[in-house]
């Protein structure tokens, strides 16, 4: 089971990751759009549109930072109480 989540934690952590290349790659665009004067008002739907998804995705990113951290808090819960199982049964071994 914990190999299990361990994949799953792993894949989930790289899609993360993935999201963050692509956030911080669609802040060029933006940044350099935002200076080009003129064309700014033409340009206005297509940054915002640009800025909304880069909402959107670092929202994404928090929400995929908070799923590991729980995943990973399961596991150590879990481990935890398997260890604690572990240890009545040995005390209740030792009664016997």
């Amino acid at each position: 089971m914990a190999s299990s989540s361990s994949n799953n934690v792993n894949e989930i952590k790289e899609e993360r990751n993935e999201l963050r290349k692509k956030v911080e790659a669609s802040q060029d665009p933006i940044s350099v759009s935002e200076r080009l004067g003129p064309f700014k008002k033409k340009n206005g739907a297509i940054i915002g549109c640009l800025v909304e998804t880069q909402k959107r995705d670092r929202n994404r990113i928090n929400m995929l930072t908070a799923i590991i951290n729980d995943i990973i808090d399961g596991i150590r819960e879990l481990e935890g109480q398997a260890k604690l199982m572990e240890v009545h049964e040995q005390a209740s071994s030792d009664e016997d």
